[in-house]
């Protein structure tokens, strides 16, 4: 999971013709469902480069960071339901672009019997996922250490509710990494004998660099721990 920034994307004007309880999302119109996912492209995707018929480029999931194949999923972070928040159906602030896996992300969240309190759960335009998920070398995710209990609770029902710690994310995680450092093994190996400046330089330049490849925070969080 990775910070994203809405409020540098314009809303789709469209969305205000839509509203609850006078329509449902099976009511949104082609073209303003297009619009939708354009918007959400450019959240998500890496700026001056994805675009809706390249989102091979820099496309990742809200909430894995899995590369977004096809047209993903356009998922409400609060449930649409009329049992939840239906009055959000069609908010802007609730809409992300999710891969459409049934194992973890946004439909694996609201399967049926599942049970969360959705303001417990870390919303990536809002929160810094950083400031409260760790992302193993080994490809696991953990709850960052010497947080408060109610922000480890966060962090905890995070992992739990989207499926982050499923297996399969696991081995992706872990194989990305494994690709990076295969890239990068000569510096790697020679970091130590760099002075401090030039070693923070690197690895500052490394993290730009990768930053909206698929698994991104993995390979950023291996490379802090290399400073």
């Amino acid at each position: 999971m990775h910070k994203l920034d809405r409020a540098g994307v314009t809303p789709p004007a469209c969305l205000t013709g839509y509203g609850y309880p006078a329509h449902t999302w099976e009511d949104l119109g082609r073209e303003c469902k297009r619009e939708l996912r354009a918007a959400l492209v450019r959240m998500q995707g890496e700026p001056g480069v994805t675009t809706p018929d390249a989102n091979e480029y820099g496309l990742r999931c809200a909430y894995c960071e899995g590369r977004v194949l096809h047209e993903g999923h356009i998922e409400h972070f609060r449930r649409k339901s009329p049992l939840h928040f239906p009055q959000l159906t069609f908010a802007w602030s609730n809409l992300f672009l999710a891969c459409g896996s049934n194992d973890h992300c946004g439909h694996y969240k609201d399967r049926k019997g599942t049970s969360y309190d959705s303001a417990a759960l870390l919303k990536p335009d809002q929160d810094e996922p950083d400031d409260y998920l760790h992302f193993h070398s080994s490809g696991q995710v953990r709850v960052r250490e010497g947080l408060e209990q109610a922000d480890a609770h966060r962090a905890s029902e995070t992992i739990r509710v989207f499926g982050l710690d499923n297996p399969t994310l696991k081995g992706a995680r872990a194989k990305a990494l494994s690709v990076y450092k295969k890239k990068v093994v000569g510096d790697l190996d020679e970091l130590a004998s760099w002075t401090p400046a030039d070693r923070q330089a690197y690895l500052a330049g490394e993290i730009a660099q990768t930053r909206y490849e698929p698994y991104a925070t993995t390979v950023k969080h291996f490379l802090q721990r290399s400073a």
